[in-house]
């Protein structure tokens, strides 16, 4: 099993980190952005969006970052991260939706300058609600906790005020303390001398 991943990106990072942190034999390879490997004929075949990560498990190719995490966490129950009830599993998918179609979008506005740390505070604060009591989002480590950390660990984020979203704040604390997370996070280059 494969993974065409780009890191330093909140999506590749998440799947890098869930891979890393259950020690699962699957193979990470940095696609070469430099020359536009992903724009490339084979990689088109591979995922028509021309977007990473990509998952290849044999004759099997899949990409979107979640569906990865899913399609991990099914693959390997051991990991005990993606919950097998209904109701559990509606609760990750939910939390699943939500980063992708409310804190993703409202990070990037913040990277690109259209939205502020005022304006990501009423969606922080939903998370934070649905941390107090809990050491993880729905109480044990699950797929929806790397697929969030992953945004909430970025630059950007970690310029944010926390003071007012304590629940928050220790649980990005706990994801960023796991060596997965340490591990994969963007360090810049040593200043030349």
């Amino acid at each position: 099993m494969e993974l065409i991943a780009f890191t330093i990106t909140p999506n590749n990072r998440k799947v890098v980190a869930f891979i890393k942190h259950f020690k699962l034999p699957v193979e990470v390879r940095q696609v070469d952005f430099k020359r536009q490997e992903h724009k490339g004929e084979a990689f088109t075949k591979l995922n028509p969006m021309q977007k990473v990560p990509v998952l290849i498990d044999g004759d099997f190719v899949l990409w979107e970052s979640n569906a990865i995490l899913t399609y991990l966490a099914r693959k390997f129950p051991e990991t005990h991260a993606l919950p097998t009830d209904t109701q559990g599993r509606a609760d990750i998918d939910r939390w699943l939706h939500w980063q992708s179609a409310h804190l993703m979008p409202m990070m990037g506005a913040v990277k690109t300058g259209d939205k502020t740390e005022e304006d990501v505070k009423p969606l922080l604060a939903v998370l934070d609600g649905q941390l107090a009591g809990k050491e993880y989002i729905t109480g044990d480590l699950t797929v929806a906790d790397f697929a969030i950390a992953a945004y909430t660990l970025t630059s950007n984020a970690d310029k944010f005020d926390y003071a007012d979203l304590p629940n928050l704040k220790a649980w990005r604390e706990r994801m960023r303390n796991l060596p997965a997370f340490e591990e994969t996070a963007f360090k810049l280059p040593p200043a030349a001398a």
